[in-house]
């Protein structure tokens, strides 16, 4: 399934009712009368719009993919991510951080649902992951040619850089009473045991 790259508000309004109930009863416990009802609209008008229930998913997931590939995000941490250093970094990494955040419960309910459907795992990884490693491994292979980073595999650096960032997303919203770093100090941190290791450099100290 397609849709259109400009949503309609009709198709918005449809796409957020549906985010909200998906949310709240899971995929196979809504119904797209429910949908319906908190869009404002007739059922028939989900069905002209997206056919059928899996057809609403798919459109929230385009939308998500829209919305990411607009925001050029990846190619931004890139320029960033080459100049080595945190400090540079964060300011970038804290807004998206605080983009996902709001997206969160979107996002949970994408990745849950994926588990079930394999056209929704497709398109994750064909139209977000798949592009970000990529990038990301295209970025590291440059450094380690260069001589900057050690010659680990490509992948699991990726893999060990983006599981960082992204369990501290899960941990602000787990453990918020655990934080005893401010956000950017910690992101500096962590982006600071990802570039140079946790091992003991006697210039640090």
């Amino acid at each position: 399934m397609e849709i259109a790259s400009e949503l309609s508000s009709t198709q918005q309004k449809i796409l957020d009712a549906a985010v909200k109930v998906f949310s709240e009863k899971g995929f196979a416990g809504a119904t797209t009368s429910e949908i319906a009802r908190e869009a404002g609209v007739a059922e028939g008008t989900i069905f002209r719009h997206f056919g059928t229930k899996k057809g609403i998913l798919q459109g929230i997931l385009y939308n998500v993919v829209a919305g990411f590939q607009k925001s050029q995000v990846v190619d931004s941490v890139i320029v960033s991510f080459e100049k080595g250093d945190a400090y540079s970094l964060v300011s970038l990494i804290k807004r998206q951080l605080n983009a996902i955040q709001q997206q969160l419960p979107l996002l949970k309910m994408l990745f849950y649902e994926a588990q079930f459907h394999t056209e929704i795992q497709e398109i994750i990884v064909d139209k977000i992951v798949k592009p970000i490693l990529d990038l990301l491994g295209q970025s590291i292979e440059k450094q380690k040619d260069m001589g900057e980073y050690r010659c680990f595999d490509t992948n699991m650096m990726v893999v060990s850089l983006l599981s960082s960032l992204w369990g501290y997303v899960v941990w602000k919203q787990i453990a918020r009473e655990q934080e005893i770093l401010d956000e950017e100090e910690a992101l500096i941190q962590l982006l600071n045991i990802w570039l140079k290791g946790v091992a003991v450099n006697p210039h640090d100290c």
